[in-house]
């Protein structure tokens, strides 16, 4: 919770999952830098650097101009880093498709293999508010404060109370961060808002209220956040539902949660009538490490 309004200032709320992201480093003796990325057996990016200039030396899948930005903005402050070439293999424990996360996780691997700042190579290549970086080394809840000098996290011994009726719902759509939050940017030019006011709803959630507090909660923050981006609320699309829906992070893409105190057979089929086939409970999203 906290979307939008993160990235001028307050204060987000956010939750690690248990899945993730490996890199497995091996040393190369060809003086390349060969990527990889993997989920399961699908290979998702395979192309070979020249490690001294980083120009692509065989590309044979994947998106290599990528991979070249996000070296040269370490090599922008660690200038040898790889200089002598290397063998990166990153493994995703989830399809990559769901937005969970691959490229903050690439970034901040790195980014700590180099001993260099991920939320400044962040800004530059990814843009956002850096929530998703933080996430990638946090163990807990933790409220994200996006500053002009440093970031800042502090971690949680936050209980949430909701996990038997918590759902998350994959879309199967995608949102482009960077040309998205410059849409969006345009809109708020001909607005005044005080993005602080969304600190009330993160706030008033961590405060453990019943869960017909929660879903008013809920139900607030997004007309707080439609309000001001201008896109109208995800749950106008379920007003069918016996419960709450919010976007989670970028507005129109990914996942989408649902809180309810129906069952979890009447929740799988609603969604899955709908369209929606992947409808997972908390346990299902939030505590599985491999998919």
């Amino acid at each position: 919770m906290g979307e939008y309004a993160v990235l001028h200032g307050a204060d987000a709320l956010c939750l690690p999952l248990e899945t993730g992201q490996k890199l497995m480093v091996d040393k190369s003796d060809d003086g390349l830098i060969h990527w990889k990325w993997s989920y399961r057996d699908i290979i998702l990016a395979d192309f070979s650097l020249i490690a001294s200039t980083l120009k692509v030396f065989k590309q044979r899948t994947g998106q290599a101009e990528w991979a070249v930005k996000l070296l040269s903005l370490i090599r922008n402050d660690v200038d040898g880093f790889l200089l002598n070439g290397a063998n990166l293999h990153f493994v995703n424990l989830f399809p990559a498709e769901w937005g969970l996360g691959s490229s903050s996780a690439s970034i901040a691997s790195l980014c700590r293999m180099a001993r260099t700042d991920p939320f400044v190579v962040n800004q530059t290549l990814m843009g956002g508010s850096g929530a998703d970086i933080a996430a990638t080394t946090a163990s807990k809840w933790f409220i994200y404060r996006k500053s002009p000098s440093r970031q800042k996290n502090w971690e949680l011994p936050f209980q949430y109370h909701f996990t038997e009726n918590t759902y998350f719902i994959y879309t199967g759509k995608k949102q482009a961060t960077a040309s998205h939050l410059a849409e969006v940017d345009q809109r708020l030019s001909r607005q005044a808002i005080s993005w602080m006011q969304a600190n009330e709803y993160v706030y008033r959630f961590l405060a453990v209220p019943p869960i017909s507090e929660a879903m008013k909660i809920m139900h607030e923050h997004e007309l707080f956040v439609s309000k001001a981006i201008g896109k109208t609320p995800v749950g106008n699309g379920f007003n069918d539902f016996p419960g709450q829906i919010k976007s989670l992070g970028a507005w129109g893409g990914d996942f989408i949660m649902a809180l309810t105190q129906q069952s979890d057979e009447f929740v799988k089929k609603y969604f899955q009538q709908k369209g929606f086939q992947n409808v997972f409970s908390w346990k299902e999203l939030v505590e599985t490490k491999v998919f």
